[in-house]
């Protein structure tokens, strides 16, 4: 062989690279940037129909209870419970909204002025009040105020005006009714297109994460009642201004699990040490007691283990789904986060019992 095909023999052989595109494939694409622009549009919408089929997962069993006591239809069940809590809603705001309101809207505009009192006072310079953290929290509190609507996950920008919430609250119980008369016939629909065992599956599934969402949010919406009555009488007593803006602030934060009840200690303390030391300890003294009660005895007599998570995944879900929804997802994502579980459970049941088996068989039969 000479030199020349020693040297052509060496070279790398160059390959053409051609992409195909095909029709199909450009659709698809459009398919689906066209549906992500449609959802996106629509998003508010679409929190709305994750709301109100949320709360009908959550009130689907008490739906199922009443049926089999009181021998009623179930539309005339959810009827009645979907017409009993707007009633006692109703009555309710009927009494507290005024009040509610102005307490609300006046420590909104007032907690600039309380960060600084509590930074002034004696307790707080002796615990550093003069640094950062209350210095940090005085100059970003008009931010938490303004900022309630993103942090309510979306619901505060849909219908501003007094005409947009009386639509939006009609329009999600109305949802909610039908959802929790139909429940059933939905299931069925989309159980008929399974075979029958991925069937049985299905509706154990479901079974379970209705029933675990339903516990735990009525459960934690039980405790929170309580939060709310003991934070606003405690404020009331010792004379604490705004007692209805805290209590509502102290229900609402307590549903966030884990983290909740401390900032609302937090938010409750500075108004405290406004007043004097003495009510500061008060609080500090009610708040520990309080939170002994609710971890030892409420929890787990209320919701016991219905999401039986363990707290890595609590602190996960609640700060994964509060930075997608807000206060909203911070109070959801337990749940959600219990209904993932469940399912990855069921999907791999049948890969960890061949592995329990295999580890069971002793090594000489295996062998």
């Amino acid at each position: 062989m000479n030199t020349a095909a020693r040297v052509t023999a060496t070279e790398p052989r160059q390959r053409e690279l051609a992409v195909f595109i095909s029709i199909r494939t450009i659709l698809f694409a459009g398919v689906a940037v066209a549906l992500a622009w449609a959802l996106a549009s629509i998003g508010q919408v679409l929190l709305l129909v994750f709301v109100s089929v949320f709360s009908a997962a959550v009130l689907a069993p008490v739906v199922d209870a009443m049926s089999r006591r009181l021998r009623w239809s179930r539309a005339t069940c959810s009827a009645v419970l979907v017409l009993g809590i707007v009633v006692v809603t109703a009555g309710v705001l009927a009494v507290a909204l005024a009040p509610l309101i102005r307490d609300v809207r006046e420590f909104g505009d007032q907690l600039p002025r309380v960060i600084e009192n509590a930074r002034n006072s004696d307790i707080g310079r002796s615990l550093g009040g003069g640094g950062d953290g209350l210095e940090t929290l005085q100059k970003h509190s008009s931010d938490i105020v303004s900022g309630a609507k993103e942090v309510s996950g979306g619901l505060a920008h849909v219908g501003v005006t007094a005409f947009g919430a009386v639509t939006l609250a009609v329009s999600v119980i109305f949802m909610t009714l039908f959802l929790l008369a139909d429940l059933p016939r939905l299931r069925s629909s989309i159980g008929g297109l399974m075979y029958p065992g991925t069937r049985r599956r299905y509706n154990q599934i479901t079974d379970r994460i209705i029933v675990t969402t339903s516990r735990y949010m009525l459960g934690n919406l039980a405790i929170s009642v309580i939060c709310a009555v003991t934070y606003g009488v405690t404020a009331a007593i010792l004379g604490l201004p705004y007692a209805l803006a805290l209590a509502l602030l102290g229900g609402i934060l307590d549903m966030i699990p884990n983290i909740g009840a401390l900032l609302a200690g937090i938010v409750i303390g500075l108004v405290a040490l406004t007043v004097g030391v003495g009510a500061l300890v008060v609080v500090l003294v009610v708040i520990i007691v309080y939170q002994q009660v609710e971890n030892y005895v409420l929890q787990p007599m209320i919701i016991g283990r219905a999401a039986d998570v363990s707290g890595f995944t609590v602190i996960m879900s609640v700060l994964v789904f509060g930075s997608l929804f807000g206060v909203i997802g911070a109070i959801i994502g337990v749940p959600i986060a219990a209904a993932i579980k469940i399912v990855f459970d069921e999907a791999t049941a049948a890969r960890r019992a061949r592995i329990a088996a295999m580890q069971a068989t002793p090594p000489a039969a295996a062998a």
